[in-house]
């Protein structure tokens, strides 16, 4: 009797062995090996899955050093003096021991500030960071025009003025992200150009108002698998972001965008490859 049992222990472990084997080699065929991704503000805007603080040069760093990452999408703010810097926020106060706007300050007082964050890093160049830039590699550049402390937009000649001085051989591995209709014509003259939109009907829309723009941004759960292969039909590129979870990153990977700005790079390259 107690060989009978120990006979069919074994059976029961065998197949347990073999279920999980078909259920892990069911996992690795999951692959979406033509979905591009890309460090959110370099290893996201959560803090659970980064030490660093969003947009930080220690923060990029960490993404890029990724194996397989495609990139990296950043938030580029002008200073008073015209120079670019990654800050997300409307008003340094929000997440800085600073006070105000980035359009009404120096880069000699830019510079001094710090993130309330465990590392305390300080702001950073655009420029530092294009240093960075690998071969094979490109950088999302999303694009704050609007002034939170004069209320107004910054003046768009200055801001094209400052991408345009990118050094030439970087400008192909640059994509701008927009979400002012007013400056899409301009930048989609000498950059690729995604429009950062609410709906995928809007986006199509402005797609068809200005054929020269290379895609549109939006969130993830605000588009379809079918309505991501149509905008791919045309010959455009869809970007999606907001995935706060390692599910959500798989979910938006099966509806097959053109790219995903990974709140969890680590865990999405994982996913992917």
């Amino acid at each position: 009797m107690f060989k009978n049992f120990k006979n069919s222990a074994n059976k029961l472990h065998l197949i347990w062995i073999g279920l999980l084997l078909f259920l892990f080699a069911c996992k690795k065929s999951e692959s979406y090996p033509e979905v591009q991704i890309f460090g959110h503000a370099g290893m996201g805007m959560n803090i659970g899955y980064s030490i660093y603080h969003d947009n930080s040069e220690e923060s990029i760093d960490l993404a890029l050093s990724l194996p397989n990452i495609d990139g990296v999408e950043m938030d580029v703010r002008m200073s008073k003096d015209g120079t670019l810097w990654l800050f997300h926020e409307n008003r340094l106060e929000i997440t800085t021991n600073g006070l105000g706007c980035i359009a009404e300050l120096t880069d000699q007082e830019i510079e001094q500030f710090q993130y309330k964050s465990p590392h305390e890093e300080h702001l950073v160049r655009l420029e530092t960071i294009l240093a960075k830039l690998k071969v094979g590699q490109t950088f999302i550049l999303d694009i704050k025009h609007w002034n939170d402390c004069a209320q107004a937009y910054s003046d768009m000649q200055r801001f094209k003025d400052a991408l345009l001085a990118i050094p030439a051989p970087l400008k192909s591995q640059i994509i701008i992200d927009s979400s002012y209709p007013y400056w899409l014509s301009a930048l989609s003259q000498d950059f690729r150009v995604v429009f950062s939109t609410v709906s995928c009907e809007a986006g199509l829309a402005k797609l068809q108002e200005i054929p020269t723009l290379y895609g549109i941004m939006l969130r993830s759960k605000d588009m379809s698998a079918e309505q991501i292969s149509n905008i791919k039909a045309l010959g455009k590129t869809v970007f999606l972001f907001e995935m706060r979870s390692s599910k959500m990153q798989r979910a938006t990977m099966k509806k097959a965008p053109t790219a995903i700005l990974a709140d969890d790079p680590r865990g999405a390259l994982i996913i992917r490859d």
